[in-house]
């Protein structure tokens, strides 16, 4: 199969060296620094055997790279995926599946704006998590795997498709495909785009901007009990507005649920225990006298600004009240010097700069569900 990789991060390489250690596959790979890839990408596997995958074709050119793909799986930011499928758009083939690992941050409205989905039959998926935990060690060349997932859950916008695309998927990725009922499934995963931001208004709500840490702490093995109370608090947000739409959305459990947790306790007993997130740190960059938050860090830019901000909007469709998440954007949109949030509603000058329904033309929960039914 001839597949293209849209990005050049860490589950770009990954990708890369799982999928190109089949011989069959062909590999080919859009990013902005074709010069400092490699014919292959080493995988070391924390869990198994290394991997070697070869990169068959790379470029910072969409024409010379997209139009013979039969599989494109963008693993990129929030953020940085309009620009990259308006770059492709022309260039995609009839009947080519588009896929986005993972999907949160309104992927299928963009591409339904963009993309000539009936004129070329196009296909779009989005995975409801990442495949895999990695971190490149050498870019370009090598990424060390921490932990490969055994399912991955995996929505199409037409859900008539979702059998023939986790027929596709499961031999590629050697691994169950869970398929989920709607691609709403993902649009409102309660993973990153919840996760991290509670614990970061946890680490950080009491600390100004240009404060000096003397150290950078571990994200996960740090985990405490208030992250786990600001998760639920916001997890059950997210849920009451799940009830709201008349959709079959069991696909998105509880957090307590999915980390099989009774309650704060225990689920900071499991975060903070995760081998896979070991060694994680914050979102801080280091300066001459210590640490100091990243503000421009995906924590900040692509979950909150381009996650969570997200599930607000919808939230505010449907008339539902977010005390917590609406907490912790006030707290962080100080800290980006950003107005998105204002007396509960997104109508802050910065608004313009997210990808809000209103710039889908959807402004009303009807139009909404009609868009996901």
């Amino acid at each position: 199969m001839v597949i293209g990789i849209c990005g050049g991060g860490n589950i770009a390489h990954s990708l890369i060296g799982l999928l190109g250690s089949d011989s069959s596959n062909e590999i080919r790979l859009l990013t902005r620094k074709p010069n400092e890839w490699q014919k292959q990408i080493c995988v070391i596997n924390r869990e198994g055997e290394d991997l070697i995958g070869k990169l068959d074709f790379v470029s910072d050119d969409a024409s010379q790279i997209i139009s013979k793909c039969e599989l494109i799986i963008l693993a990129l930011p929030s953020q940085a995926r309009e620009s990259v499928i308006k770059q492709i758009a022309p260039f995609v083939a009839k009947n080519t599946w588009i896929g986005s690992f993972p999907g949160m941050g309104n992927f299928e409205l963009i591409c339904h704006k963009h993309l000539p989905l009936s004129e070329k039959n196009i296909r779009i998926f989005a995975s409801q998590r990442v495949p895999c935990i990695a971190r490149v060690s050498k870019y370009g060349e090598e990424v060390v795997m921490t932990s490969k997932k055994d399912s991955m859950a995996v929505a199409t916008l037409n859900p008539n498709l979702i059998e023939e695309i986790s027929t596709l998927l499961s031999p590629l990725f050697d691994m169950q495909i869970l398929p989920l009922n709607n691609f709403l499934e993902v649009t409102l995963s309660t993973s990153n785009p919840i996760l991290h931001p509670a614990r970061m208004y946890a680490l950080f709500k009491d600390i100004k901007a240009d404060e000096v840490w003397g150290e950078n702490p571990t994200f996960y093995e740090s985990w405490n009990l208030e992250s786990s109370e600001i998760l639920i608090k916001m997890d059950e947000e997210v849920h009451t507005l799940l009830d709201k739409i008349p959709f079959d959305l069991s696909g998105i459990k509880p957090l307590l649920e999915h980390y099989d947790s009774a309650n704060a306790e225990e689920l900071t007993q499991k975060l903070s225990s995760i081998q896979a997130f070991k060694g994680l740190l914050s979102p801080m960059k280091k300066m001459d006298k210590g640490f100091v938050i990243d503000l421009e860090s995906r924590y900040f830019i692509e979950d909150i600004s381009f996650g969570l901000i997200l599930i607000k909007d919808i939230a505010h469709l449907f008339s539902i009240n977010t005390p917590t998440i609406d907490q912790v954007i006030y707290w962080a949109q100080d800290l980006l010097n950003k107005d998105y949030l204002l007396a509960g509603k997104l109508e802050g000058v910065d608004c313009v700069d997210l990808l809000l329904h209103p710039s889908f033309s959807i402004s009303s929960p009807e139009e909404f569900l009609n868009f996901y039914q």
